[in-house]
């Protein structure tokens, strides 16, 4: 082994112009690696964190209402939820509970004919809006309300309105026993969240959507804040075991969908990312290689000839592809590390036309590349992978020549 380490460290010094290109090579694929998945990592942590935050850490509803959820059922509700609260709210990593009421309702402009733009309205206190939501840092125009007559609304739904700050916008919707229920609301915010379905929202004070929807004290759901929403399911868990909470359905905002599917889909994305950049890295590690096998077939042949088995010439090749790839993978990290720092403090911004996608998820116009130990580990290990990859072939063909055929050449 010794010798093949040798004979390696030589060859890689022999052609100094080849070596370089072939570390060059890797180190940007490995630097552009290092920055795909920062920039992956910055996407999908601030989207699945604000998402959580907006569906709750941790909910609590009625087993009912969990299983016609998308219905938005308002008769499968918690009549009283003070105990509940007071239960949840002494629990440890507990930041917050809060009763919430989500329904469907159509708007109009106080001025205007009842028309038929839905939008979602919410009912929450007014703590939840602005240390869960931070709706406070989401405003367009106005500020946040200060009375059960004052509302939210997301610019996307004043717009489809032909609203502004200081109208009146009259909301339609049924009480929980499918009675007319109505609200008119002056507009004193106008709230950005990113994209088009997240701005066709209304957020009104806690006791005028229980007016609207006829729940006197109750909520649909507790939406529980908890200190890491990484460990929501273990404190959902923990929850379940209240005496109070047994009867109801309790589960993490990872159990839940679309974040349920979230994890495999994060992953998905990622790997593909990641194969197509060692696979475009490790074509042209591939063509140096081969070259490096074209120039040595003489020289392959005379150590063949001289006893050197077929797995010692794979190992030779490998030999110098790992050590190029170790060169270009730490500069790679080294050159990629700045770059994506740089970018986390000053952020990528997206520009307006994010708020009008259309997912279901909040996606931020600023994205923040977050950079961590495991994407350097990542990125150094995929840089290998890239040299490996590119020199697996030329090394097997290095391997197959026959020493005669290898002395002919080398005439």
């Amino acid at each position: 082994m010794g010798l093949l380490v040798s004979l390696a460290i030589r060859n890689l010094g022999r052609n100094r112009r080849r070596t370089l290109l072939t570390a060059l090579t890797v180190a940007l694929g490995t630097a552009l690696l290092t920055m795909a998945l920062a920039m992956l990592n910055g996407i999908f942590d601030s989207t699945i964190e604000r998402g959580a935050g907006m569906v709750g850490h941790v909910r609590v509803v009625n087993p009912e209402y969990a299983r016609r959820e998308q219905l938005m059922p308002l008769s499968d509700n918690l009549p009283d939820p003070a105990p509940l609260v007071a239960a949840i709210q002494g629990q440890p990593h507990v930041l917050g509970v809060f009763p919430h009421i989500a329904m469907g309702v159509t708007a109009a402009r106080d001025d205007q004919e009842i028309g038929e733009i839905f939008a979602l309205l919410h009912g929450a206190p007014a703590a939840y809006y602005t240390d869960v939501l931070h709706l406070d840092k989401q405003l367009a125009a106005g500020t946040m309300p200060s009375t059960d007559k004052e509302a939210l609304f997301g610019i996307a739904l004043l717009e489809e309105l032909g609203a502004k700050v200081g109208d009146k916008v009259v909301l339609l919707g049924q009480t929980q026993d499918g009675s007319p229920g109505r609200a008119r609301l002056e507009v004193v915010g106008a709230v950005d969240l990113g994209n088009r379905m997240q701005n066709r929202q209304v957020w009104a004070s806690l006791a005028k959507v229980q007016y609207v929807a006829d729940l006197d004290v109750g909520a649909t759901e507790l939406l529980v804040q908890v200190d890491d929403y990484q460990e929501a399911r273990a404190i959902a868990a923990d929850l379940r075991q209240l005496p109070a909470l047994q009867s109801l359905d309790v589960h993490a905002w990872d159990e839940r969908a679309p974040f349920d599917a979230a994890g495999a889909l994060i992953g998905t994305i990622r790997g593909i990312a990641a194969s197509l950049i060692v696979f475009i890295t490790g074509l042209g590690v591939l063509n140096t290689m081969f070259m490096s096998v074209l120039e040595r077939t003489g020289e392959i042949g005379v150590m063949r000839a001289f006893g050197l088995r077929r797995w010692q010439t794979v190992g030779l090749f490998f030999v110098e592809a790992i050590a190029i790839a170790a060169i270009g993978g730490l500069a790679g990290v080294a050159l990629g590390s700045p770059v994506v720092l740089f970018l986390h403090r000053v952020g990528i911004p997206l520009g307006e036309g994010a708020s009008k996608l259309p997912a279901a998820l909040p996606i931020n116009q600023t994205i923040y590349p977050v950079l961590t130990p495991q994407i350097l580990l990542t990125g150094f290990t995929l840089g290998l992978t890239m040299a490996l990859v590119g020199g697996l072939l030329p090394a097997w063909r290095a391997a197959g020549i026959e020493p005669v055929e290898a002395m002919r050449h080398r005439r």
